[in-house]
């Protein structure tokens, strides 16, 4: 008896020990999440016509095992360009290492009151959010599980279009590569509910581009539908897929080009006696075309808010009936610059149908990154990645949750197209400073060699 109750205390005191040890304790997934309003007043709008269709928030997860943690980030915006001392002071007070951060744009074209990435909420306002919300999201954590599912749905459609006329615009191709999957990543409490859901789908929100609208598009939507679903106890992330080159089917350039197809807005006039709408928006709307553009801004509302209920309410179809979730999840996480030959446009006067002619230039550095939480990877690419690239990586990947998120941590690298659209004399490949044929492999095979070096 005495032997046996030595070797029981030996076991006990092995447990504490092994408990007590940082390198080996698995305390199970904790998780919290919090959002920031970055909404612009109604003061620093560039008109008095424009208009704010609803509020821009930065939000964030903070996901964290015991051992490890990671940041995913999302911001109602166009894309943040420098990122270095954002990621820099919020690790600091986190503890989070900055490579473990996945912080990346909706990519709505109407954030600004500026246009795309002008105005307000300006870069430091932005910054200042990141930071406040991871750290709120820290404090907030609470046990949960994690689980990931997807779902087709068809609203996108590619751009890329050679049209009857022999010439390439940024119309709808309806035979062109189109990535239709919504990916959901969901962190479910201990009550059932959900923590913060991550959604990700490829689609450029370009539904209010130069109209004087500041919203957060589809993305904006989407997200509200899911938080109000769960009454306001859930975090909804939205981020971009392999978008590049997918618009929503519906999208014109400009609400104010809408109208004049429509028939409710005449023509521009002459830039010598009239406004022309520009990247900053359409400027005054003068108080006879004011009523007509209100009505063709809630007919594209309308549209918006149908994008993002169907995208919202498939998420939440996914979350409850398609993900199985599991408690503890391994976090492991690597970032590293893809480096591929560059080159520079000769003529830079087009914009597309034509060849400008290329010489040789300096290297295109691509930041490519992992965080893989359990068996779910998410392959981060710092630029707009053509739709037939994330396709494949998911196609060839050793891992069947397998997500793409794009504009991530930095836009630095611009549209990276694939390379069977190599030829294509869109803007988008005329623009690019990638020579042809080296991203998409590039990226595809180091993503996979990240999944590869994970199992190690």
């Amino acid at each position: 008896m005495k032997h046996v109750c030595l070797l029981t205390d030996e076991i006990l005191w092995s447990l504490i020990l092994f408990m007590a040890c940082p390198a080996f304790a698995q305390t199970g997934l904790k998780v919290g999440a919090a959002k920031v309003d970055i909404t612009p007043k109604q003061s620093e709008l560039k008109s008095s016509t424009d208009i704010i269709r609803g509020k821009l928030y930065v939000r964030s997860i903070y996901i964290d095992n015991g051992t490890n943690s990671a940041v995913l980030v999302s911001i109602d915006a166009g894309g943040i360009h420098e990122i270095d001392d954002v990621l820099a002071k919020s690790s600091a007070s986190t503890g989070c290492p900055a490579q473990n951060y996945v912080v990346t744009g909706t990519h709505t074209h109407s954030g600004n009151t500026g246009g795309l990435f002008n105005g307000a909420p300006t870069p430091e306002t932005i910054a200042d959010a990141i930071v406040a919300s991871v750290d709120q999201a820290k404090a907030n954590m609470a046990p949960a599980r994690v689980g990931y599912g997807t779902t087709e749905v068809d609203l996108n459609v590619n751009r890329d279009n050679f049209d009857e006329n022999l010439e390439w615009h940024q119309t709808a191709n309806w035979d062109g590569p189109s990535d239709k999957t919504l990916a959901v990543i969901t962190f479910l409490g201990e009550d059932d509910v959900p923590i913060a859901v991550y959604m990700n789908y490829a689609m450029h929100p370009v539904n209010f581009f130069m109209s004087g609208v500041v919203s957060a598009d589809f993305p904006g939507d989407a997200t509200k539908y899911v938080e109000d679903m769960f009454d306001g106890k859930t975090v909804a992330l939205f981020s971009q897929g392999a978008s590049g080159d997918q618009n929503p089917k519906m999208a014109y350039t400009s609400i104010f080009q809408e109208g004049q197809i429509l028939g409710v807005l005449p023509p521009p006039a002459a830039p010598s006696t009239g406004r022309q709408p520009s990247f900053d928006g359409p400027g005054e709307i003068p108080a006879d075309q004011l009523e007509a553009h209100k009505k063709v801004v809630d007919r594209k509302s309308d549209y918006v808010h149908m994008l993002g209920t169907t995208l919202g309410n498939n998420a939440v179809q996914v979350m409850l009936y398609h993900t199985q979730y599991e408690k503890s999840s391994k976090i492991w996480c690597k970032k590293e610059d893809v480096v591929c030959p560059g080159r520079v446009r000769i003529d830079t006067k087009g914009r597309e149908n034509y060849d400008p002619g290329y010489k040789d230039g300096p290297d295109v550095h691509i930041g490519l990154g992992l965080v893989q939480i359990g068996d779910i990877n998410l392959v981060t690419v710092s630029g707009e990645v053509y739709s037939e690239i994330g396709m494949r990586l998911k196609a060839e990947s050793p891992a069947s949750k397998t997500m793409m998120v794009t504009l991530t941590n930095g836009t630095r690298t611009g549209y990276i197209y694939s390379t069977q659209a190599s030829t294509h004399l869109t803007f988008q490949v005329i623009g690019s400073n990638l020579k042809p044929g080296y991203a998409e492999p590039a990226i595809v095979n180091t993503a996979i060699e990240m999944m590869e070096e994970s199992k190690l």
